[in-house]
């Protein structure tokens, strides 16, 4: 059932920062103005990840017989990851080829002046909550969320020679970092990007990749489960999405948000050790292998597949926010052992 028309119109002027004591009051006195007029509801405030990521007001609203989801912006930057995941929703919408998946997309069924932006809320809980309360049965949560891919690589993916898409799949990506994140502009983070670019470049020359509907984020936070079996009921937070990306990625994404999850080690870390190591660890491919991505077919140089994967992920974030770049903890353990790893193989100083 679509919400009250009144929902899409939703509104509010708070200050956009709050001392961090009071970034929990701060998001619900937001929320409150944002739905005043709309009657009596139940709001519940989806908690901030991380000081990093606060550039989005995310709240959950239910009234009756209907639940949505509401993104409101809290700075520029927010507004422009707001509008790029309204314009991916509509995409994903009026996709014909995505009709058997199509309970397990969100709709956008509303926005408001401010550039807030109304979803369809779907059933589930997130994977990762399911297998930091159970970590023993992580593959029995990963299975699922990692066949989903498959089967809509299958039907909206065409596989072709990845040379052709070197420059929107690397090069672009390069160069979200090289204007993010400061140290990669000159010197040795310079030299380890063009490190990183020669080695993709030269993978993507033998490889054949799958081009389609990429999401760009999906780590076990973004999808959804439910049923016994587990089955997926959604996957969410399409703002980094591309309908003409590499498919491959998401499944090495998860793979490493799951790795990251399960070891406590950051994503920054587990690339360099398979860089290092030359190879996949065993379990990882076997995971893969679910979603249907086998790195020694896709590609010549298989630890390339995490690179490249590694290369979306960073950009990514430095697109949702450019606080990323200019934050010492991140920068150090998400992107440095790589940059390092980047040298050693370069043979240049690090």
């Amino acid at each position: 059932m679509k919400p009250p028309a009144r929902v899409t119109q939703l509104f509010g002027l708070l200050p956009l920062y709050f001392p961090r004591a009071l970034g929990g009051l701060d998001d619900r006195l937001r929320a409150h103005r944002l739905v005043r007029g709309i009657g009596r509801c139940d709001i519940s405030v989806i908690r901030r990840p991380s000081r990093l990521q606060a550039n989005l007001l995310v709240f959950e609203l239910r009234q009756d017989s209907w639940n949505v989801v509401v993104k409101h912006p809290r700075t520029g930057w927010g507004a422009t990851a707001v509008a790029q995941e309204r314009e991916a929703l509509q995409q994903l919408g009026a996709d014909v080829r995505l009709e058997p998946w199509r309970s397990v997309l969100p709709r956008a069924v509303g926005s408001g002046p401010t550039g807030t932006l109304v979803q369809s809320r779907l059933p589930g809980l997130p994977a990762e909550r399911l297998i930091r309360n159970d970590p023993h049965h992580a593959d029995r949560a990963a299975a699922p969320a990692l066949r989903l891919l498959a089967e809509l690589r299958g039907a909206v993916g065409r596989r072709r020679p990845a040379t052709e898409h070197a420059v929107p799949w690397c090069d672009s990506q390069l160069a979200t970092l090289r204007a993010g994140i400061p140290r990669c502009g000159t010197g040795r983070g310079a030299a380890a990007l063009e490190a990183v670019r020669d080695r993709l470049h030269a993978a993507l020359a033998d490889a054949v990749l799958t081009e389609g509907w990429t999401h760009g984020d999906y780590h076990p936070g973004n999808v959804l489960l439910d049923g016994e079996p587990l089955r997926v009921t959604g996957v969410f937070d399409w703002g980094n999405a591309r309908i003409d990306g590499p498919c491959e990625v998401d499944a090495c994404t998860f793979v490493l948000a799951l790795r990251s999850m399960l070891t406590n080690r950051s994503h920054g870390d587990l690339v360099a050790d398979t860089l290092r190591a030359g190879r996949l660890p065993d379990a990882d491919a076997a995971l893969l292998a679910l979603a249907g991505v086998d790195p020694d077919r896709d590609i010549g140089d298989p630890p390339a597949l995490v690179l490249l994967t590694w290369l979306w992920h960073v950009a990514g974030n430095l697109r949702k926010s450019p606080r990323f770049g200019r934050n010492h903890w991140w920068v150090t353990h998400a992107v440095v052992p790589v940059l390092k790893e980047s040298c050693r193989w370069a043979g240049t100083p690090w």
